[in-house]
């Protein structure tokens, strides 16, 4: 028995998330969402007019957005910074990264969904941003499901 048995004794008893072929699909299609995140992030930050991807802030009437700035941040930071951050900790195998991708793939497709009904327009990467949305979220779940369990036994 070590100290940190100890001190912490759910640590032995939790198994930390295996980098499975769940593991794996989830991890990598992380990264995938987190580096295409930080390129629109990028592209918004540095246009708030939307003059990059050929926008215009017209599409932003109705939403609580003046101009671009604003989601970018969010693209970039939750989305690119965050998604990049769950993966590294999928790689370390800590206990929340499962479940942290869950909420970041549920977020994905909850955020193209309103991206949706506040600008209108339809892209070739709804659709593509939302599926990897799903496959984050999908991938997690069995990925997670041995450590959630040991974690209600508990």
């Amino acid at each position: 028995m070590t100290f940190a048995s100890l001190v912490h004794p759910h640590v032995d008893v939790i198994p930390r998330p295996r980098l499975d072929r769940w593991g794996k699909a989830s991890t990598a299609c992380l990264a995938l969402l987190g580096v295409a995140a930080l390129g629109g992030g990028a592209f918004l930050i540095a246009s708030p007019d939307g003059s990059a991807m050929q926008w215009t802030t017209a599409m932003l009437e109705g939403s609580p957005f003046a101009d671009f700035l604003l989601p970018g941040i969010i693209l970039g930071g939750l989305f690119g910074v965050g998604s990049l951050a769950v993966a590294a900790l999928g790689l370390r195998h800590a206990r929340s990264a499962p479940f942290l991708a869950f909420a970041i793939g549920a977020a994905m497709m909850i955020w193209i969904a309103v991206e949706l009904a506040i600008i209108g327009e339809f892209s070739f990467l709804h659709p593509t941003m939302f599926a990897i949305g799903l496959a984050i979220a999908a991938t997690a779940v069995p990925w997670g499901w041995p450590t959630f369990r040991a974690w209600r036994r508990r």
